[in-house]
């Protein structure tokens, strides 16, 4: 059986994002996505108001179609990653409305996102695997052999048997992720195809030393260095969090695109190539890290960035100790108010897409979906009462599970619009640490632009924050750069090798070079040659002839940004 492979971001990194929470993507918190999107707290992490649950309803269980209408509580384990900090408390406020709500105890077994995919092997050797384990998708090595086994159960009798948890997700990311053999063994988180991660500026200080808004990456630099000069005691430019991953619209500006495929450089086809390869073993992503370090060398980073454990950077730009960040593009609403509490005058601004050597900066194109689960094989006495609480999840339950609960997560403005509580407001119990371990995907209808949100949605949040005159230019931000985003040419192929150690290659071989690079000044740049060399010879020229041999359509994906939910103009 041969399925897809994800490219080496999608399970390496976030997404993702992330985004404001867990899209703080995919892809990181803020204001809340990947483990959703916008406002401190993930979309399945957000949560509906103290009303006490309708009371379970007895029904015979054959006739049963939700947990709420079943004559016995659904329990089940759940193996998950969680984008925000590991913190969750066993018996939280929130976890006690959702089983109560829902007729269920969930044993929630959580990992950071980022420690998932080198301790999800582990875990399935020592035999702990939970009744529902969420991974990076049946694209990924050790998933596509364990579907081989048969350690997952295919979820199509399911599907069939609950039309509207089917329907929660679209019919273009179900074919997406199906298995050769016609099957599903996955559900799919959703994701936006675009999660930018734009430049943030201090437009007070921009304003107060003279310096004009930058429109290329010399122009950016020189920004920096300026305000080094008269600004000695202030981080010219941080990152929201410590990781290479939120410098990857800056990256497309070098023509490198995290993880996805392109065009062979030496092909002069761009639009179709006769061969592709990984954007991350071909120049652009070699001067992609010469310019941090560049930066590292010329002490206009943050000092911390990439070294220290436990911080980020998003805490100095809050602060009013940093000028400039790369950050989640639905950071804004819960990071401005933030930095006016101790710089009143503050005012924040993106820089438009910044020209580099290959183009304007841009959206590494997604997959779109940010993992997902899957059910285990063992557990196929349970997979029914699981659906069942999925069925409330997509129905009875939606709105819980993506707004929460009234005077704990949300508020309501004089429209009737749900505005979400920032974490720092809310009550103990009912922070997003405490909500995103029982978070489950949202549907595939409420993910663009944002992570479970529509244009309207972001605009009622700006506004409750009373920054509604920022939202043409964060529209314009999120157009611009969808507009410019590095597509994967491989459309997800799945390579033998890769699956089986494109992984472990990456961390052996790529990975300690790339923070080696960036940390250290000193470090030569044909070290970055020597460390691409030594993936090819040891199973990187095979996945790139695998990948190859399996795509025939190598053209330029053509896929553009459209959006048909409600607006606010």
């Amino acid at each position: 059986m041969k399925t897809k492979q994800m490219s080496r971001r999608d399970f390496l990194r976030v997404a993702g994002v992330t985004g404001a929470s867990a899209v703080l993507a995919a892809c990181t918190q803020a204001a809340s996505p990947s483990a959703p999107a916008a406002t401190s707290a993930p979309a399945a992490t957000s949560a509906p108001a103290a009303t006490s649950a309708p009371a379970a309803t007895a029904v015979p269980a054959a006739e049963a179609k939700m947990s709420t209408q079943a004559d016995h509580v659904i329990k089940f384990s759940y193996f998950r990653p969680v984008w925000g900090p590991a913190t969750h408390q066993k018996g939280s406020a929130y976890e006690l409305e959702l089983f109560k709500r829902a007729n269920v105890e969930i044993e929630s077994q959580i990992i950071p996102v980022f420690d998932i995919e080198a301790k999800f092997p582990v875990l399935v050797a020592g035999g702990t695997i939970a009744d529902v384990m969420w991974s990076a998708g049946p694209n990924w090595g050790p998933v596509h052999d364990m579907i081989e086994q048969g350690a997952f159960l295919p979820l199509d009798d399911l599907l069939a048997k609950y039309p509207d948890v089917k329907s929660a997700i679209s019919d273009g990311l179900w074919e997406m992720v199906k298995s050769p053999d016609g099957k599903h063994y996955f559900f799919p988180n959703p994701l936006s195809f675009w999660v930018p991660f734009p430049v943030y500026y201090r437009a007070d200080i921009f304003k107060e030393l003279n310096i004009t808004e930058p429109t290329t990456l010399d122009e950016l630099v020189a920004a920096l260095k300026t305000i080094k000069a008269k600004k000695p005691d202030m981080v010219p430019l941080t990152a929201h969090e410590y990781s290479l991953w939120y410098f990857q619209n800056v990256a497309v500006s070098f023509g490198y695109g995290f993880g996805n495929w392109t065009a062979d450089p030496a092909d002069p086809n761009k639009d179709k190539p006769n061969k592709i390869v990984p954007s991350e073993y071909i120049p652009p992503a070699k001067d992609f890290l010469a310019w941090l370090q560049q930066l590292r060398k010329d002490e206009l980073i943050d000092p911390d960035y990439m070294i220290a454990q436990g911080k980020k950077g998003v805490d100095k730009f809050n602060a009013g100790t940093a000028a400039v960040m790369v950050g989640h593009w639905m950071g804004l609403p819960d990071w401005l108010p933030e930095l006016r509490k101790s710089v009143p005058t503050a005012d924040v601004a993106f820089m438009p897409p910044l020209k580099g050597p290959a183009g304007p900066m841009g959206c590494v194109q997604l997959s779109g979906y940010d993992r997902g689960f899957s059910i285990a094989a063992k557990s196929k006495d349970k997979a029914d009462d699981i659906f069942k609480f999925l069925d409330w999840v997509y129905t009875a339950g939606y709105d819980f599970m993506t707004n929460g609960v009234e005077g704990k997560t949300y508020t309501l403005d004089k429209d009737g619009n749900k505005i979400s509580i920032p974490d720092t407001k809310r009550e103990k119990g009912w922070t997003g640490d405490q909500i995103e371990p029982f978070g489950f995907p949202p549907k595939s209808a409420n993910v663009t632009p944002g992570y479970n949100q529509s244009w309207y949605d972001i605009y009622t949040l700006y506004k409750a924050r009373g920054l509604q005159d920022k939202m043409p230019m964060v529209r314009k931000m999120y157009e611009d750069m969808a507009a410019n985003s590095f597509p994967d040419y491989s459309r997800g192929a799945y390579s033998p090798t890769g699956g089986k150690k494109g992984s472990q290659l990456y961390t052996q071989y790529i990975k300690p070079m790339e923070e080696k690079i960036v940390i250290d000044p000193t470090v030569p740049m044909t070290t970055w040659d020597d460390a691409v060399k030594n993936w090819m010879d040891n199973g990187g020229s095979d996945i790139i002839k695998e990948v190859n041999d399996i795509v025939k359509d190598k053209s330029r994906p053509n896929i553009k940004y459209t959006y048909s939910g409600k607006d606010y103009k």
